[in-house]
């Protein structure tokens, strides 16, 4: 029975805490959610339609898992110059952390700059703007508050409590907008999430319900040797009380279609945790680009495991898991992409960071 109380006490505290402060995920495997890391990697692809997909369960030996589903499509046009034109995507999330559910269908659209292919650039910008629209949802019924339960457990009957009264539901529009910056064997970038502050509070009364907007910071390196290719990566991002910090590194082996993966992840500010990532990716069908030295695939997946080295209040989570796939489409049978012919430039193009 204490067992049970704990669990619900968690489930309580942990669903309105990262609903009100921390709504946003943390996807270990950014590379397969290019577009939820950062508005400003629509069109970044290797090719000019790019699909992705990630799923997590979080701490899944709680009695309901945090479940995260991601997904994703991004399409770059060009002229006959190769210069950009327009970059357009759609980001479809669905969260379940306890008994809190919330779906974001979002649009983004944005522009790169650098490829031209009559003034070819020794730097590569995107910028863009995401705007949708978010749906939450609770039950109710499925929560016990502290005057259902006594000295001998749950009484089964009604709470008094109105938290969840009226209603059940909120919705609420949602913007944010970022840019990308490569120059030679360097990639920043930067977004800010949630720019309007929507309110999320289901009572709609609470002044200090509002959303806080999520500022993300990113650098990438590219290194290549004669057998692998590195891909360090620093990540860092601040939302209210919440922030987050993250460093490792992608690993490309010639010798193999695989790529591994290793970070180690910080929640700065919030006690007892901290996380060391893996994961493996798989990769196939070989695709054919000139902008990049090593072999590259228009198909992957990946899975991810995060083990807990310090844990946030449990007993044990048993860490989570992460799944991915992407792939990589060429619409324009005549190739009018910067990724797919002879353009050269002294800048790498995004995906070859992800």
């Amino acid at each position: 029975m204490m067992t049970m109380k704990k669990t619900i006490c968690l489930l309580l505290f942990f669903g309105t805490w990262f609903g009100s402060i921390a709504q946003d995920p943390l996807f270990t495997q950014y590379q397969y959610a290019p577009t939820f890391l950062n508005p400003a990697m629509i069109g970044t692809g290797k090719k000019d339609l790019r699909l992705s997909a990630l799923t997590k369960m979080q701490w899944f030996n709680l009695y309901k898992p945090f479940k995260y589903i991601y997904g994703a499509a991004d399409y770059s046009m060009f002229d006959d110059i190769q210069r950009n034109i327009l970059n357009l995507g759609l980001n479809v999330y669905h969260s379940n952390k306890g008994n809190l559910g919330n779906t974001n269908i979002s649009g983004l659209v944005g522009r790169s700059f650098g490829t031209n292919n009559t003034n070819c650039s020794n730097w590569y910008l995107s910028l863009a703007l995401q705007a949708g629209y978010n749906f939450a949802q609770v039950n109710p019924n499925a929560f016990i508050f502290s005057d259902q339960i006594d000295q001998t457990g749950i009484t089964g009957s009604a709470s008094q409590v109105d938290l969840f009264s009226t209603p059940t539901t909120k919705n609420y529009f949602d913007f944010s907008s970022g840019f990308v910056l490569t120059i030679s064997d360097f990639m920043i970038g930067g977004s800010a999430h949630h720019l309007n502050k929507p309110n999320v509070s289901f009572a709609g009364k609470q002044e200090d319900a509002k959303l806080k907007t999520r500022f993300s910071f990113h650098a990438n390196y590219r290194f290549e040797t004669e057998y692998l290719t590195i891909k360090p990566t620093i990540m860092y991002s601040t939302q209210g009380l919440a922030n987050f910090f993250s460093t490792g590194s992608l690993i490309d082996y010639y010798g193999l279609p695989v790529e591994f993966g290793l970070w180690y992840r910080n929640a700065v500010g919030m006690a007892n945790n901290n996380a060391i990532c893996v994961s493996l990716s798989w990769k196939w069908k070989e695709a054919k680009s000139v902008v990049a030295k090593s072999k590259e695939y228009s198909n992957r997946m990946g899975l991810s495991y995060d083990t807990d080295i310090s844990r946030p209040g449990l007993i044990t989570t048993h860490g989570s898991m992460e799944f991915g796939i992407q792939k990589e489409i060429q619409t324009n049978n005549n190739a009018i992409c910067p990724n797919s012919n002879s353009l050269q430039c002294n800048f790498r193009f995004p995906w070859e960071f992800l």
